[in-house]
């Protein structure tokens, strides 16, 4: 499945759960989203099941009411499943729920900062960090962070499609550049 074909799922699903009288609020979507991508990714035969293209739709059907009652999930988030299964989509998931996700970010004014480092920061520089990301970002941000010793020591930002990189490691590798350049 290709970014613009989730982006149609994505964009069906946002248009129903923004109505004046939806029944969940997106935030609420996100969450049931989650559960059912976490019940698929925890049972590969329940998996297996959704993908089977020998098993009857009506079949898939009862099977994701079922899983749907279960786990509490609302109608529209059933039937949202029951389309994804019926066209084949179900192993793209992850794809639309990472959409849908990026989708409430921008809905919300809210932006996914990455941010790699070297080596753990504490909370209190955390929380500065993502004042200054605020700051210059004029949105709300959400931050991942990750550790990554190759940096040997500072960190890389990466923010939307703009990379940061104020690593040690990038920063010797400039120095190396600009001493083989001078000979």
């Amino acid at each position: 499945m290709t970014r613009a074909v989730a982006d149609r799922y994505v964009a069906a699903l946002a248009d129903v759960v923004t109505e004046p009288d939806a029944e969940l609020s997106p935030e609420e979507t996100l969450a049931q989203l989650q559960a059912f991508h976490g019940l698929v990714a925890e049972s590969s035969e329940l998996e297996a099941v959704l993908q089977c293209p020998a098993i009857q739709p009506a079949d898939k059907r009862a099977l994701i009411a079922e899983v749907s009652a279960r786990i509490g999930l609302a109608r529209i988030i059933r039937n949202f499943v029951q389309i994804v299964v019926e066209h084949r989509r179900i192993a793209h998931f992850d794809l639309l729920l990472q959409g849908f996700s990026a989708w409430l970010d921008a809905h919300r004014g809210r932006i996914q900062v990455d941010v790699r480092v070297a080596f753990r920061i504490d909370d209190d520089q955390q929380a500065a960090l993502e004042r200054r990301l605020a700051e210059l970002t004029g949105k709300q941000v959400r931050v991942s962070y990750a550790l990554d010793p190759a940096l040997l020591g500072g960190a890389v930002v990466r923010i939307g499609s703009m990379l940061y990189d104020g690593s040690l490691r990038s920063g010797l590798g400039a120095l190396a550049a600009g001493l083989v350049k001078e000979r």
